[in-house]
């Protein structure tokens, strides 16, 4: 009786590892990019942008998932503009975007 209440907690942590794994990689886009000519394939996370230009950031979203854009450089404080997915956009002298 003992071993097969481990047998099944062991396997009911094991299910728990795999559900916590698949869900970690859920945030990766699939798809490319643009940001001010510098291209990103499968973009996660916050990413810092190379600016070209001071006045503006000029963005071609073709990936699957929104893409949420900040006047700082790590992502913290408020969202500044937002590119949906499969559309190009210009959110004003962003520092760094974050993809949803």
């Amino acid at each position: 009786m003992k071993l097969r209440i481990a047998g099944v907690l062991g396997a009911a942590a094991v299910a728990g590892m795999v559900a916590v794994l698949v869900q970690g990689t859920a945030g990766a886009a699939t798809g490319t990019l643009v940001s001010n000519g510098r291209v990103l394939v499968n973009p996660t996370g916050c990413v810092r942008i190379l600016l070209t230009d001071l006045s503006t950031t000029v963005v071609s979203n073709g990936t699957d998932q929104d893409a949420t854009f900040y006047a700082s450089i790590d992502c913290s404080g408020d969202p500044i503009g937002t590119v949906a997915a499969g559309t190009d956009g210009t959110p004003p002298m962003a520092g760094s975007f974050m993809i949803n």
